[in-house]
C-alpha cells in the first residue's frame, strides 16, 4: 500500500484544489528540495567536524560529574517526546514502520535512564541497579545497536498497515518495549559474568573493538536502507542524518577515543544529543505548522458553515419561486414529451403506410413486367403497321405506372438503394432549366449556395425526382406567380444543432421556398401520406411528397415541412455529407436489343411473368428453360445439365430465395453466370455485395439483352484472370 492510499484511508490528509488527499504528517510528507539541500549541508558540517576531532580523540579531559545527568536527561526528554509525537502519529497513520520506529525511541529513552542509573560515581560509587564494572558500557552499546536495529525494521515494514485498535497495540508496545530493556538490565548487572569483559576502569579492552565494530556495522546497514529507499519522505531524510551522527558517535565515543572523560567520550555524545535534538525540532516544527493548517482549516470551515447557513435562508426564501420555475420547466417538458411521441406516432405510421405499400409495388411490378413484356414483343413485331398507335399508348400508361412504382418503391424505402456522390450546386446547373421548365413565366427561380457547400451522399436520379416533384407542387401552390428559392447550408454535429432530428454527424440542409397559399395546419401531418392532396382532382397523384419522404429516410437523413397559410411553404431535406469527391456523372447506354446465343435457366415462381420473360429471351437469341423455384433449379444443375446462364427472381415461394440459390450455384458453379431480378429488392446492398447482378423488373428486351451480356463477359473475364 502507498504512503498516498494510507494517508486518504487513515484521514491523516488534507482535501486538495483536486479534491485528492494531501499528505501531512512528516512521516507521509515527501523531502522537498530544500530540505535535502539542508540535510546533507548538516552531514556535510557533522562530517567535518569528526574529521577535525578524530586525530584528538584520546586526549584526555578533565572529568566534569555534571556532564552525563545533563547529557542523559536531555536525551531523556528528547527521546521521550519524539517517541510521543511518533505513537500519535502512528494512531492515524497506523504503519506498521512508524509504530516501530516509535517503539525505538520509547527503547532509547528507558536505556538511557538505566545507562544513567548505571553509571558509575553518578549516584554510587559503582552505580545503582546492581551493576558491575561492565554494565554502563554494555548498556551503551545494546542502546545505540538496539536502536539501530529498529530503524532497520522501520526501513522494511513501513508500508504495512495495522487494522488492530491504535491504542492497543501502543499499550502492547510498551509493555513489549519496557520488558524487553528490563530484561537488558538483568542480564548486565546480574548477568554481567556471562558477557565478556570491554571495560578496564576507565578504559577499552580489546574486546570492545569488536563490539563497537559489530554495533557500528548493524548503523550503518539501516544507514544503506535508508539510503536505498531514496529518503522519499521527510521522516526518512532526518532518520539519514540521525544515523549518521550516531555512527560518529560510536565513532568518536568508542572507536578512535581511549576511554572515558577523554575528547571522543565527550565529543560523540554531544553528535548523539545533537541528532536526537535535530528530529525533535524537526517534529515540532511540524507540529506546529500542522496546528496552523489545522486552525486555518477549522476557521475555512466555520466560513463556509456560515455562507452555507446564509445560502439555506436565502433558498428557504425563494423556495416558491424555484417551485414555480421548475413546475413551468416540467410542463414544458411534459409538452416536449407529447410532442415527440406524436411525431414518433406519425413516423411509425408513415412507416406501417410504407411497408403496406411496398407489398403493393411489388405485385404491381409482376403485372406491369408481363405488360411491358409483351408490348415490347408486339411493337417489334408489327413495327410498320397502322395499329402501331394503339402499341404506343399502351407502352406510355405502363412506363406511367413504372414511375408511378417507382415512387411508391422509394416511399416505402425497398426500392434498391443507389448510393452517388452529388455536388448540389452542378446537379443545380444542370437541371436548372429543367427545373425553369417546370414552372411557369410567371413564377422565378433562385438559388442559394455557399461557395463551401459540401457534397452530398444520395441517389442522384431520386434527388432529382424529388427536386422536380416539390417545384411542382410549389408551382401549383402559385397560381398567380411568385418565387421559388433553392438554398443550401453545411450542418455540422447535426447532433448538437438539431438534435430533435435524431442524426448525427455532418449533414446539408437543402430547402426549397415558395410564396405560394400555404398549407393548413391539419393538413401539414398529413402531407407524406400516399395519395394524399390538397389539390383538386385529376391535378395530382399525392405520391410526389411521399417519394421526398422516402427517398431522404433511403438516403439516412430526413424531411420537414414548415408553412404559414397565406405566406408561403419551405420543405426542408438533410442530406449526409459524402466524404468523397464527386464523381462525374455516368451516361446510360441506349440501343436496341441486341442478339445472343446460349442456353439459359429461368427460375421465376410468376407463370405469366415467366411466359414473358421466355418470349423476351426466345426474341433475343437464348435458348430457354423454366423452374418454378430455386430448389428445382439447382436439382437440375447439379443433375448435370448444361445452362450458360442463370437468371433467377429473388423473392419465390418454396423456403430458397434466388439469392441463396445463386450462392449455391456459385460455390459448386463459379463459372457460370448469373442475373438476377426482382421488382422489390429487399436485401440490395447484401446481394450488391456478394457480386450478383440484379436486372429490376419491369425490365424491356434490350435492358435484358444488355444485362445477359454483361454478365457473360463478366464470367468470361474472371475466368481469363483465374487462368
Amino acid at each position: 500500500m502507498s504512503k498516498a492510499e494510507i494517508a486518504a484511508e487513515s484521514g491523516s490528509g488534507r482535501t486538495g484544489a483536486s479534491g485528492e488527499e494531501t499528505p501531512v504528517f512528516l512521516s507521509l510528507l515527501p523531502a522537498r528540495p530544500g530540505e535535502r539541500r539542508f540535510a546533507f549541508a548538516v552531514m556535510a558540517v557533522s562530517l567535518a567536524v569528526f574529521v577535525a576531532l578524530a586525530p584528538f580523540a584520546k586526549v584526555q579531559l578533565p572529568r566534569l560529574d555534571a556532564f552525563i545527568p545533563l547529557y542523559q536527561s536531555a536525551l531523556v526528554i528528547s527521546h521521550l517526546i519524539i517517541a510521543v509525537l511518533l505513537f500519535g502519529q502512528f494512531s492515524i497513520v497506523r504503519t506498521r514502520g512508524l509504530l516501530i520506529l516509535a517503539s525505538a525511541y520509547l527503547f532509547t529513552t528507558l536505556m538511557v535512564v538505566a545507562h544513567t542509573l548505571s553509571f558509575p560515581g553518578l549516584f554510587a560509587p559503582g552505580g545503582l541497579l546492581g551493576s558491575g564494572a561492565q554494565t554502563t558500557a554494555w548498556l551503551y552499546m545494546i542502546w545505540h545497536g538496539g536502536f539501530s536495529l529498529l530503524v532497520i525494521g522501520y526501513a522494511l515494514f513501513n508500508g504495512a498497515k495495522i487494522d488492530a485498535p491504535p491504542n492497543q497495540i501502543i499499550t502492547f508496545s510498551v509493555i513489549v518495549v519496557a520488558a524487553v530493556v528490563a530484561v537488558v538490565m538483568a542480564l548486565t548487572s546480574a548477568g554481567q559474568d556471562w558477557l565478556p569483559a570491554i571495560m578496564d576502569g576507565d578504559r577499552y579492552t580489546p574486546m570492545m573493538s569488536v563490539v563497537v565494530l559489530a554495533v557500528w556495522l548493524i548503523g550503518l546497514f539501516a544507514l544503506l536502507l535508508l539510503w536505498r529507499r531514496k529518503a522519499d519522505t521527510a521522516l526518512d531524510l532526518w532518520l539519514v542524518v540521525v544515523v549518521g551522527a550516531w555512527l560518529l558517535d560510536v565513532a568518536l565515543a568508542a572507536v578512535f577515543n581511549g576511554g572515558r572523560f577523554d575528547l571522543g567520550f565527550y565529543a560523540g555524545r554531544i553528535y548523539g544529543l545533537l541528532a536526537s535534538g535535530t528530529v525533535l525540532l524537526v517534529l515540532l516544527l511540524e507540529t506546529r505548522a500542522l496546528y496552523v493548517r489545522h486552525a486555518l482549516e477549522l476557521q475555512q470551515t466555520n466560513q463556509a458553515l456560515r455562507e452555507s447557513k446564509a445560502r439555506l435562508r436565502q433558498l428557504n426564501e425563494t423556495l416558491e419561486q424555484r417551485v414555480q420555475e421548475r413546475t413551468q420547466r416540467l410542463e414544458e417538458e411534459a409538452a416536449e414529451r407529447e410532442r415527440m411521441e406524436a411525431a414518433l406516432r406519425d413516423v411509425q405510421k408513415l412507416e406501417a403506410i410504407g411497408r403496406m405499400t411496398g407489398g403493393i409495388a411489388h405485385d404491381f411490378n409482376n403485372l406491369l413486367a408481363v405488360i411491358i413484356g409483351n408490348v415490347d414483343e408486339l411493337m417489334e413485331r408489327f413495327r410498320d403497321r397502322p395499329d402501331m398507335e394503339s402499341l404506343l399508348a399502351i407502352n406510355h400508361a405502363a412506363e406511367r405506372g413504372a414511375r408511378l412504382i417507382r415512387q411508391l418503391m422509394t416511399f416505402s424505402r425497398n426500392k434498391p438503394l443507389k448510393t452517388d456522390t452529388i455536388d448540389l450546386k452542378q446537379r443545380a446547373r444542370d437541371m436548372g432549366s429543367f427545373l425553369t421548365q417546370s414552372l411557369r413565366g410567371d413564377i422565378r427561380l433562385v438559388f442559394d449556395w455557399p461557395e463551401d457547400l459540401w457534397p452530398v451522399r444520395c441517389d442522384g436520379d431520386e434527388l432529382d425526382l424529388a427536386m422536380v416533384n416539390l417545384c411542382v407542387n410549389a408551382r401549383d401552390a402559385m397560381p398567380d406567380g411568385g418565387l421559388v428559392r433553392i438554398a443550401g447550408r453545411n450542418i455540422a454535429a447535426i447532433e448538437k444543432q438539431e438534435p430533435s432530428l435524431g442524426l448525427a454527424g455532418d449533414y446539408v440542409q437543402l430547402s426549397l421556398s415558395d410564396t405560394g397559399h400555404g398549407i393548413a395546419g391539419d393538413d401539414l401531418k398529413r402531407v407524406f401520406e400516399p395519395f394524399f392532396t390538397t389539390k383538386e382532382i385529376g391535378k395530382g397523384t399525392g405520391l410526389g411528397l411521399c417519394q421526398v419522404y422516402g427517398f431522404c429516410q433511403q438516403a439516412g437523413g430526413r424531411a420537414m415541412v414548415e408553412s404559414v397559410e397565406g405566406q408561403g411553404t419551405t420543405v426542408t431535406l438533410y442530406l449526409p455529407r459524402a466524404v468523397v469527391e464527386t464523381d462525374a456523372p455516368s451516361v446510360p447506354n441506349s440501343g436496341t436489343a441486341r442478339r445472343g446465343r446460349g442456353r439459359v435457366l429461368l427460375v421465376e415462381d410468376d407463370d405469366a411473368v415467366a411466359a414473358m420473360a421466355t418470349r423476351m429471351l426466345t426474341m433475343l437469341g437464348y435458348e430457354s428453360h423454366r423452374a418454378r423455384d430455386a430448389r428445382t433449379a439447382l436439382a437440375l444443375l447439379l443433375g448435370g445439365q448444361q445452362f450458360d446462364v442463370l437468371f433467377s427472381d429473388i423473392v419465390m415461394p418454396g423456403g430458397m430465395s434466388g439469392q441463396e440459390l445463386a450462392q449455391k450455384v456459385r460455390s459448386h458453379f463459379p463459372a457460370l453466370p448469373i442475373l438476377l431480378a426482382s421488382g422489390i429488392v429487399y436485401a440490395a446492398a447484401e446481394v450488391d455485395r456478394q457480386g450478383f447482378d440484379i436486372i429490376a423488373k419491369p425490365y424491356r428486351a434490350d435492358a435484358l439483352a444488355d444485362a445477359l451480356e454483361r454478365v457473360i463477359r463478366e464470367s468470361y473475364s474472371r475466368q481469363r484472370n483465374r487462368a
